[in-house]
């Protein structure tokens, strides 16, 4: 979304932006992303933060499953008496 960092401060949260709500937007500013080139920052700063710490992050994130999520794992792997009938994993 482009918004400026005023308009950032303000989200309480991604909610905000969807299918509905983005296009309302985008009309009120036709060129929302007229000034996106205007302004440019150095990887400087990164660099040196991945210099002092260098681990990588795994991807994708780990995420705790919720109550009711479908299995994580390939339908061909799935063992069918590790999972109730609602998706939970029996321990």
């Amino acid at each position: 979304m482009p918004l400026t960092w005023e308009e950032l401060a303000e989200v309480e949260g991604p909610a905000r932006f969807n299918l509905f709500t983005v296009p309302e937007l985008l009309a009120e500013r036709p060129d929302a992303w007229a000034e996106i080139d205007d302004v440019a920052h150095s990887l400087a700063p990164l660099l040196e933060l991945w210099d002092a710490h260098p681990v990588e992050l795994n991807y994708p994130p780990d995420y705790p499953e919720m109550p009711g999520e479908p299995p994580r794992v390939q339908p061909s792997k799935k063992v069918a008496e590790h999972w109730d009938a609602t998706g939970n994993r029996i321990g």
